[in-house]
This record gives structure tokens, sequence and C-alpha cells, in this order.
């Protein structure tokens, strides 16, 4: 008996859940930053603000007697960062044909692994390349924030600047999150994102990549150390071959049900894993040299979303909706539909690194 629309609509629906958890769990970047918080913001509009602490809140006092009067000052450390939230659709069709040659439980489980999880997966693949790389013009997803501050996102049709430099401090004078970076004049202290580049790996690779460990660490302002790397592959091959076989560490990212997804090395107390991405997109690095590598501490990063209510609009994370007879088409539609934006509250605890392929 063919499967009907209703009931494929049914069973996506039930699996719903297990897909927003897949988007993130499968993804080493995402399944982090969601562990450091999701701000779901219920009411307002689609810019929203954060505070940026880049510093201490107070000052000291020196007591020589006892009796001097000291203050209670307030420093002026505190910014307001603003992102704006975009809303994507990710829509896909059944045809009408599948459905007929479907049959039974295990032909709605194919469907659901042909459609809905595939679409999820391709969705995924898609907002990952551009957090991490800033492609995502050509498929629609560059209202996505992006790593790569060689390129620009677009959320409401001004060009943004991504949120690392490939440059030392006082060259990084963009604006990020509507925030001025330190080395622009009337820039905000302590905006800026730690940076390194190798001559060649075996020359000074691992020095680089510790001389920015360190400034991540030292500089977190109580975040600790960064603990996520993410690099390409020649650039991961380069430090897996520096190491000697007794010292290679690897750490290993599970998804689903404990499953491993991926295999990584240790870096102190950071774990450096290959994204497939940052191979495909190189070209979207035009930072001058080749390989690229990131040092993140997901402490610092959160996700901000809009909507909360199904009947009214989008909960944020992964509306469906459908199905929808198509016009004119012997098909029948669905959406996928999400709001959120990725933000940063403290850039000078992460970094990024140029010309680690270079051996």
């Amino acid at each position: 008996m063919p499967v009907s629309v209703d009931a494929l609509n049914l069973a996506t629906i039930h699996l719903l859940p297990k897909l927003e958890d897949l988007f993130f769990d499968d993804h080493v970047f995402l399944k982090k930053v969601i562990e450091s918080g999701v701000d779901k913001r219920q009411t307002g509009g689609e810019y929203a603000a954060f505070d940026v602490v880049t510093d201490g809140p107070g000052n000291i006092a020196k007591l020589l007697t006892g009796s001097e009067a000291y203050s209670y000052g307030r420093r002026n450390i505190t910014k307001q960062g603003r992102v704006y939230i975009p809303t994507t659709i990710y829509a896909f069709a059944v045809e009408g044909s599948s459905l007929r040659h479907a049959s039974g439980e295990t032909g709605i489980a194919n469907l659901l692994e042909l459609y809905p999880e595939k679409a999820n997966l391709d969705y995924r693949q898609r907002s990952c390349a551009q957090i991490l790389t800033g492609n995502g013009a050509a498929a629609n997803i560059d209202g996505l924030a992006t790593l790569n501050g060689t390129k620009t996102y677009n959320p409401d049709g001004i060009p943004l600047n991504g949120m690392l430099d490939f440059d030392a401090k006082t060259a990084q004078t963009d604006t990020v999150q509507n925030l001025l970076k330190e080395g622009a004049s009337g820039g905000v202290t302590g905006w800026y994102n730690q940076y390194g580049e190798c001559t060649s790996f075996a020359t000074n690779g691992k020095r680089v990549m510790r001389d920015a460990y360190n400034a991540c660490r030292v500089r977190s302002s109580g975040y600790g150390p960064a603990t996520l790397g993410l690099t390409d592959s020649t650039s991961f091959n380069n430090y897996y071959e520096s190491l000697d076989d007794q010292v290679r560490y690897a750490t290993r990212f599970k998804g689903e049900e404990g499953n491993d997804i991926d295999e990584g090395l240790m870096f102190h107390k950071l774990e450096l894993f290959e994204d497939p991405s940052l191979d495909d997109n190189a070209a979207s690095f035009t930072h001058g040299t080749d390989g690229t590598m990131y040092f993140i501490n997901p402490k610092t990063f959160g996700i901000l979303t809009l909507g909360q209510d199904s009947g009214m609009e989008t909960k944020g994370f992964f509306e469906v909706r459908g199905p929808f007879k198509l016009e004119g088409r012997d098909a029948w539609g669905w959406e996928i539909v999400s709001s959120w934006q990725l933000y940063c509250r403290m850039l000078k605890a992460n970094a990024c690194l140029k010309g680690t392929a270079i051996l």
C-alpha cells in the first residue's frame, strides 16, 4: 500500500526533536556552542543586543593608614554588542511517485532518510560552512555570522565583517557585532582576537600554535583556555606528523547515541579536529597564504534565537511547515524554518592562524 502524505508528515513531526539534536550534536563546533547556552528571545525584533565585558568592573584602592576614603568606581568596560537574527527557510519537495513507490513502515523509514534527514544534513553542512568560511552567499545562508575575518556576511542587506581577523591586534580595525575593534581610533579596549602566522610548519608551526594558545588562555578573563581547534586537512596532517608516536594523544567527538563522528588530536587542553569545509572552501580565505586554523573557546560564544510560538511564528530552531500541494506538480512541499544567530562575547579568548599548511 502506498504511503500517504499525511503518514509521512506525522512521521516527520515525530522525527523533528531528533533532527534538532542531530543538527547540533553532529558537528563539534555547534555542539560545543550549544552547551555554552542559547538565549531564546521571546519578544522583540530581529536586532538583538547583548553585553560584552572586556575587563574587570572596578578599581583598586591603596590603603596606608586605614583612614583613606575610596570610591566604588565603575569602569566603563561593559559594551553592548548587537546582531541581526536572520530567518532562513530550507524548502524541499517530495515527489508523488516516491510516495506511490513506498510501502508500509519500511517505505516511511526510507522516505524519512531520503528527504527530512537529508534536508537536515544539507542544511547543517551549509550552515557550518558559512560559519567557518563565509561561503554561504550562493546558498542564501550568508545571513549567519562567519568566523572568517577576510569575508563579510549579510544578514539584513548590509555587509558585516567576519569575527576573527588574520592580523595583529594593532591592525584589527573592523567593526564586529556593532563594536569597533581595539586597533581602530576610538576602538573598544580588549575587543580583538589573537592571531598567529607560520612561515612553515616545520620551522615554527608548533611554536606559533603555542603562542596563540597561551595568548587565548591568559587573556580569557576567566573563561579559561581555548578548548576546540578546527583546521584543514593539510594543517592537521602537518601537526600529526610533527608529533612522536608516543605523544599522539587522540580525542574522539561523539555525536548521537555516543557514536564516534570525528577523531582529533590533543594540543595542551585543546582538541584539534579536521573540518572538510575548510578544505572545500579554501578560496574563501584571502589572507595570502596556505592553511587556516581556529582556536575556539566555546564558552565565549552563544546563539540567539527569535520566536517561541509555533502557532504565531517560528520557535527559533527548526519549525517544520507543510505539507503543501505544489501547484502544477505531482509533489508536496515541506519547509524547515529557523531564526538564529551566532555571537561572541569575548573575542580575545579566541585565535586564528594562517600558514599552517606550509610544510
